[in-house]
């Protein structure tokens, strides 16, 4: 599966770790599987905002 790497702020880190530990619990699931799954969502949003223009 491709990596993608990305410098976030350490309070965009800190909400990350809060949601995940929050809403999934922290031995449930892994980082990686929530970005992806928040990048997929916000993709499915916005690029169809795109693509009609």
């Amino acid at each position: 599966m491709p990596r993608v790497y990305a410098e976030i702020s350490p309070e965009l880190y800190g909400r990350l770790k809060m949601f995940i530990s929050r809403g999934r619990g922290t031995l449930y699931c892994q980082q990686s599987e929530v970005i992806a799954e928040a990048i997929e969502e916000y993709l499915d949003r916005h690029e169809r905002r795109i693509f009609r223009g």
